[in-house]
């Protein structure tokens, strides 16, 4: 194997072999890989460390690594993990009488990730009248389900939920628990690992086994979305993440699947709880969640412009979608930060993603990479967002979308 200047044996890309997926260029921990001007990945050998990821996650096998000599990169365990029980478990966030999307997205990858170790998954369900949810849970693809139920849990309140969910777990003892990375379970999740004192990874966009230890391995951006980091919980149980809405798909329910319903009173602390005065029922003061539509038009630097915006907000409005924006526009001032795509924004995975302006460095792609169709505006013929986009046009947006908008109403016309 090739070494570097520090005598670290380091990956090699098998150009023949390389499919231009970018998968490894993802997962690197170190940004020593890049796509080339030929278009297949390249490694950078003084920045590589030699860890194997990218020889581990290339799905053609196109990536040179000696796993035999693979360095360790983290020590044995110090203490032995507490006692738990071989249980995957998601907590089920309810909207109503149904479930946040991401918790039926985390039940689909508890089932993945149980099949690895051998465990039952099991849903958490709190509330009142939640038994609807419960069944739910449970068609979804949960082999248990535990509901908690209390006449103070008819409405969501940190405190008394992370006491009642803690309390829970405890009884349980899942190995893993999983929660969906909303503004409701980013909360949630604090206060139950603080409790349980154990740890918790936020906003992952991956989860996997280790083969060899059973760990959870728990993927998320860092160091504002340059580095891929891959976390594991050694010495304290459950393993806790929160996961990314629209990061795994919605899984398809289970065939003939049986499931068992099982009941827990609680008694809710003698402790101060902050009491809600006032609930806010409608969702348009929450402002607009860009992963619910079907249909994204996001701005990039191209297109950073007040002047762009009407016609973005026009080509939206035709296909039936709502804009949204990459990091940079954020950072002008004309957007929020809620209509960000992005690994520092949100994860989408709509059915149409017009890209107009964004030039697709990777942390952006890998957000969209849920996408069912991509179509990419840009003046420069060599942007990245090319690389993944199904249909591109080469061009000024401000000449292209007005004739794309004109033709897409044309045809509207045409079929009604």
């Amino acid at each position: 194997m090739a070494k570097n200047s520090k005598g670290i044996e380091v990956a090699e890309i098998l150009t023949d072999q390389c499919i231009a997926c970018q998968i490894c260029i993802a997962e690197c921990p170190v940004g020593a890989i890049e796509l080339s001007p030929a278009g297949v990945a390249r490694v950078d050998p003084e920045i590589c460390v030699g860890c194997g990821k990218c020889s581990d996650v290339c799905p053609v096998e196109a990536v040179a690594f000696d796993r035999k000599k693979r360095r360790k990169i983290r020590k044995a365990p110090k203490a032995e993990a507490p006692a738990s029980e071989n249980i995957v478990a998601v907590c089920i966030e309810a909207r109503g009488s149904s479930a946040a999307t991401v918790s039926w997205e985390l039940v689909g990858k508890a089932r993945a990730l149980a099949a690895k170790r051998g465990a039952k998954v099991a849903g958490l369900v709190l509330g009142t009248g939640a038994e609807e949810l419960a069944a739910q849970a449970g068609a979804t693809g949960c082999d248990e389900v535990h509901l908690l139920t209390h006449e103070s849990l008819g409405r969501y309140v940190p405190g008394l939920y992370g006491y009642a969910l803690s309390e829970l777990a405890g009884k349980i003892r899942p190995d893993i628990l999983l929660m969906g990375a909303t503004a409701q379970g980013r909360e949630l999740a604090g206060v139950v690992a603080t409790l349980l004192k154990t740890g918790l990874t936020a906003d992952c966009t991956g989860l996997d086994i280790e083969e060899e230890t059973g760990l959870l391995l728990m993927t998320r951006p860092t160091f504002g979305g340059n580095i891929m980091a891959t976390i594991f919980c050694e010495n304290h149980r459950p393993q806790m993440a929160t996961v990314r809405p629209k990061v795994f798909p919605l899984p398809a329910p289970p065939e003939n699947h049986k499931w068992d319903l099982v009941r827990h009173d609680w008694h809710p602390p003698q402790v101060p709880v902050p009491e809600r005065i006032e609930f806010i029922t409608d969702n348009e003061m929450m402002g607009i969640d860009i992963t619910e539509y079907p249909v994204l038009v996001v701005a990039g630097k191209g297109a950073c412009s007040p002047d762009a915006f009407a016609l973005l907000e026009e080509l939206a409005d035709v296909l039936g979608g709502v804009v949204a924006c990459s990091r940079p526009v954020v950072e002008s001032g004309l957007m929020p930060y809620e209509r960000q795509v992005g690994q520092t924004g949100k994860t989408v995975a709509p059915s149409l993603y017009v890209a107009v302006g964004v030039s697709g460095a990777i942390q952006h792609r890998v957000a969209i990479q849920g996408a069912q169709r991509i179509m990419a505006v840009n003046s420069e013929p060599e942007a990245p967002i090319f690389q993944v986009a199904d249909v591109g046009i080469v061009g000024e947006y401000a000449q292209v979308l007005p004739e794309l908008i004109s033709q897409i109403k044309a045809r509207k016309k045409n079929h009604a």
